[in-house]
C-alpha cells in the first residue's frame, strides 16, 4: 500500500491553506481577517485560494469568508455546548479539534485506509463513495489550562472508529447543505490526488470527526489507493492491516503522532512529541530511526506499552511499516 506524497509533513503543526507549506523564520503565516481560522503564508497564497474560500450570500450582499457563513447558520446552542467544554465558541472547538487532527493526519490516513482495504478496498467502497468513516472523540478536559498552552496532539481522545452508509449521514439536513457546499472542495482534491498519485488513485471517502457532548464536527476527506496485491487479501496482509490500525490508534491515544519528516527519503514515519519552540508548536521525533529505538528509555514509556500490546503478528513495528508498503 503506498502513500501519497502528502503524508510527508512539516515539523510545524499549521500549514498554508494556500500552498501547503509550513512557517518558518522566514515566512510568517497569518490568519484569515475574517474567519481568524485558516492561515496564509503570503497575499499571493490569500489571493489564490480566496475564489475557495470566500463564501456570497444575499443575507451579506459581500464576499465573506466560508468558516464564518457556516459558524453564522450554526444553532446558538452549539456555543454553549462547546462553552461548556471551556472553549470560546464553535470556532474555537472546530480550530482546537482541527489541530488534533493535523497533528494525527498520517494515522488517522493510514487507519482510514487500512479499515477499507479490509472490507474489500475501492469495490467496498465505490465511486462516487457509498460509505463514509466516522471517528468517535471525546475532549481531554484540563481544568485551568490556556489554549496555547494545550498540546494539540492530545487535546481529545478517540474512543471509536466506524463506517457508515453516505446515504444516512446525508440525511441531516446541516450534513446535506454542508455536502453540497463543499463539491467544489472535493472535485480540487480528485484533481490533485489523480495528478500525484496518477493510476494508483481510487477515489476519496470523506472522514467525519464527532466529540461525545458536542453536535458540530469537523469533516477531511482522505485517499484511497489501489493495492499492489489483488483483492480480496490474503489473511497475512489482513492481520498487518489490523496490526497497523492498532498502532496508529494507539500513537494518536499515547501522544506519540506518526510522521515521515518532510524532506526525508524513508517512507517509514517515526514516532514524535509536539512541544512548544518559540510559541509555535513543533513535532520532534523521538529518534531518527526505529533501529534506535530503546526498550528501556525513560523518555517514552506509554509507547514502550503500546509496542508490546499482544498483536495479530509478531513484526517490530518497523518490520510491520515496511510489510505496509508491499500490501
Amino acid at each position: 500500500m503506498d502513500f501519497h506524497p502528502g503524508l510527508q509533513l512539516p515539523t510545524m503543526l499549521r500549514r498554508c491553506d494556500g500552498c501547503g507549506r509550513a512557517e518558518n523564520p522566514s515566512r510568517k503565516l497569518r490568519k484569515c481577517a475574517s474567519c481568524e481560522y485558516v492561515v496564509y503564508c503570503s497575499k499571493e497564497c490569500q489571493r489564490f485560494a480566496w475564489p475557495d474560500h470566500k463564501y456570497v450570500t444575499e443575507l451579506y450582499g459581500r464576499p465573506s469568508c466560508r468558516y464564518m457563513q457556516q459558524a453564522r447558520r450554526l444553532d446558538p446552542a452549539h456555543d454553549a455546548e462547546v462553552r461548556a467544554f471551556g472553549f470560546a465558541g464553535s470556532l474555537a472547538f472546530s480550530r482546537a479539534l482541527n489541530d488534533w487532527m493535523n497533528a494525527n493526519f498520517w494515522a488517522f490516513q493510514t487507519s482510514t485506509q487500512a479499515t477499507i482495504l479490509q472490507l474489500g478496498g475501492i469495490d467496498f467502497l465505490g465511486v462516487p463513495p457509498r460509505y463514509m468513516m466516522c471517528f468517535e472523540l471525546t475532549y481531554r478536559n484540563t481544568p485551568g489550562m490556556a489554549g496555547v498552552e494545550r498540546n494539540p496532539a492530545l487535546t481529545f481522545t478517540s474512543l471509536r472508529q466506524c463506517v457508515m452508509e453516505s446515504e444516512r449521514w446525508l440525511r441531516n439536513p446541516i450534513n446535506m447543505q454542508y455536502w453540497d457546499s463543499s463539491a467544489r472542495e472535493r472535485e480540487l482534491f480528485n484533481a490533485y490526488m489523480q495528478h500525484h498519485c496518477g493510476r494508483m488513485y481510487a477515489g476519496l471517502i470523506c472522514v467525519v470527526f464527532k466529540c461525545s457532548g458536542i453536535t458540530p464536527c469537523n469533516m477531511i476527506y482522505f485517499p484511497i489507493l489501489h493495492t499492489h496485491k489483488p483483492l480480496p487479501l490474503d489473511q497475512r496482509s489482513l492481520d498487518i492491516l489490523d496490526d497497523v490500525d492498532m498502532l496508529c490508534s494507539g500513537t494518536i491515544n499515547t501522544g506519540f503522532p506518526l510522521r515521515c519528516p518532510e524532506g526525508s527519503s524513508s517512507k517509514i514515519p517515526l514516532p514524535g512529541q509536539f512541544k512548544r519552540r518559540a510559541g509555535k508548536w513543533m513535532w520532534e521525533p523521538l529518534f531518527d530511526d526505529w533501529d534506535d529505538y530503546s526498550p528501556t528509555s525513560k523518555d517514552y514509556k506509554d509507547l514502550h506499552a503500546l509496542i508490546r500490546t499482544k498483536r495479530k503478528t509478531d513484526l517490530t513495528p518497523k518490520q510491520l511499516l515496511t510489510e505496509l508498503l508491499a500490501i
